[in-house]
């Protein structure tokens, strides 16, 4: 028996290992302003020292008016180290640590639940997740606070069981280098902490007086840049635009409801509709949103980052299996029902103390409770079927059954590797890469290169792919000043200029390369290259009729004004 659980966990992580790793650099198609940002800041550091405002080896890193922590640029400057700036060795981090994810599951599954079974299931669930796979596969750094997560909580609960002071205190250390791999994680890694020494309360109580010692020296060490950096901008005050309390668009709509209700009394106002009351009750429909069986079986995140759009953040196979496992769990009191039932609430409560969601990114650490229920439930059903006295009928619903699974699999991965790299272009920027690559070739003909704002070409492209040096950038760029929300655009660097062409005036201007798109170029301009988004079919129906062909969607064109004589 353990030598056949061990094959199945071999065979687990090897296919977790290629779902992952297989064209990793191609697919996504393109990288997003955050991926780009991230592979030059890393590659600056590597450089320089410096992150691309100059700041030597910072704490928070400045990027598009929000600050990102530090664990994954780091990390990042070691897979360019080792790869050099490519796409590979951006999202190699987040590859990486997701397949260790993957192999540190199951020991942490048993431990909890103290059940073979269930942790293997959940471990080969784990390998095929949409939600896991998908956040695996780009530059997200909530891929290493999951396993940072999975990682501390095995090692305390086995060091807590097992009365082991180094797994102890090593498991405390991972969670405090979580509280800087993602933003929500500085509310959420603390709160999982102190939830798991309560849940393993009776195994706390032998701590011994030295290790909470040791343990409370190396939580001040791990916080102390937290503390000593909490009033700076990228502290505290970074979360103001994502937080509902703070957030402008969410105290908006709630203002715009109470405009409504202003002739209402006075006391009826304060007693039901006052903002602070409007802003708890906004928490209420934010934590309901994450009841949505559409956002986790059906159709996922609308976000073009987060999703494909045609399968949910689960398959949805898991969806009654789900269902199944939650009651089954919590009515025979199952070892772990407890633990990842007060671990998703917590996650549940912290994420819906944000805008936008349901959201797949800030609930992330989601997965773990919903593939315990799942494995639980699927389990259940597998027992029940074996139940059926019937031969035909149970070998029926085990090949109906098996054939549903493997057609959600079949159909997550075509969408994944076939579709989403052609659908998403466009959000993933995919001709980034291209027109960066012309303007390498062809920038020492001009003077000035001027990008039309009007393109939503990022200037982090441009030093991503040309591996701009960061010497140069960091002494050139011109910067306007911040908006409210932190934003600060980059009006030019070298020859570069970000901003809204002048049509008169800067067609006048002699040796001067313009990157615009096909609407906003004016008649009779002879265009010297264009830009096209990868060829997709459309299909539309005309009555009863079914239309189809195929479009390539406009991305850049780009023009040069005459040569001076």
């Amino acid at each position: 028996m353990q030598k056949r659980i061990i094959l199945i966990l071999i065979i687990t992580f090897l296919i977790g290992f290629l779902l992952r790793f297989y064209a990793l650099g191609e697919i996504p198609n393109g990288m997003y302003q955050d991926e780009t940002a991230i592979g030059y800041n890393a590659y600056s550091i590597l450089q320089t020292g410096k992150d691309e405002y100059g700041e030597f080896l910072p704490v928070y890193f400045k990027s598009f008016g929000d600050y990102k922590l530090p664990v994954y640029i780091y990390s990042t400057v070691l897979s360019v180290a080792v790869f050099g700036l490519t796409n590979f060795a951006v999202r190699f981090p987040s590859a990486l640590f997701g397949f260790l994810t993957l192999l540190v599951f199951f020991p942490f599954m048993k431990v909890v639940t103290k059940n073979t079974t269930y942790a293997l299931l959940a471990t080969i669930l784990l390998a095929v997740t949409p939600w896991h796979l998908h956040y695996n596969r780009a530059t997200f750094e909530i891929s290493i606070s999951l396993f940072l997560y999975i990682t501390g909580s095995f090692l305390l609960s086995k060091g807590l069981r097992e009365n082991k002071v180094y797994l102890f205190l090593l498991g405390t250390l991972l969670f405090g280098i979580n509280i800087y791999t993602y933003n929500l994680t500085r509310i959420l890694s603390p709160l999982l902490y102190i939830i798991i020494l309560m849940l393993e309360r009776k195994h706390a109580k032998r701590v011994s007086k030295s290790t909470l010692g040791a343990t409370f020296f190396v939580g001040v060490l791990l916080l102390l840049p937290l503390i000593v950096t909490i009033f700076t901008a990228g502290g505290a005050q970074s979360a103001s635009g994502t937080l509902i309390w703070s957030s402008a668009p969410v105290q908006a709509q709630l203002l715009e409801f109470r405009s409504y209700i202003l002739y209402m009394p006075s006391l009826v106002q304060k007693l039901f509709f006052s903002l602070p009351l409007l802003t708890v009750w906004q928490f209420f429909v934010n934590a309901a949103s994450y009841l949505s069986a559409s956002f986790f079986f059906l159709t996922g995140s609308p976000h073009g980052n987060h999703g494909i759009g045609t399968v949910g953040q689960f398959y949805l196979f898991m969806l009654p299996f789900f269902f199944i496992g939650f009651f089954a769990a919590l009515q025979r009191r199952l070892e772990g029902a407890v633990f990842f039932l007060i671990t998703g609430a917590a996650v549940v409560t912290v994420a819906s103390l944000t805008r936008e969601s349901p959201h797949a990114t800030r609930s992330f650490l989601l997965i773990p409770s919903f593939l315990y229920f799942i494995s639980v439930g699927f389990w259940e059903s597998y027992h029940f079927v074996l139940r059926i006295r019937n031969s035909i009928a149970r070998n029926g619903v085990f090949v109906l059954g098996g054939f549903f699974i493997a057609f959600n699999i079949l159909y997550y991965l075509v969408s994944y590797y076939v579709r989403f790299p052609v659908a998403y272009a466009p959000m993933w920027r995919s001709e980034d890469k291209k027109l960066a690559a012309f303007i390498k070739e062809n920038e020492r003909d001009y003077k000035k290169i001027i990008i039309d704002e009007s393109t939503g070409f990022l200037y982090t492209s441009l030093l991503y792919y040309l591996r701009y040096p960061p010497q140069e950038f960091q002494r050139s760029v011109v910067r306007a000043p911040d908006d409210s929300e932190g934003f600060s655009k980059v009006r030019s660097f070298g020859k570069f200029v970000f901003k809204d062409v002048d049509w008169v005036k800067d067609m006048k201007q002699y040796d001067i390369l313009i990157i615009s798109t096909r609407k906003q170029l004016p008649g009779g301009v002879q265009v010297l290259a264009e830009f096209l988004y990868p060829k997709r079919p459309v299909v539309l129906s005309v009555g009863q009729d079914i239309v189809q062909f195929p479009v390539e969607d406009p991305a850049y064109v780009v023009f040069a004004t005459n040569e001076k004589q």
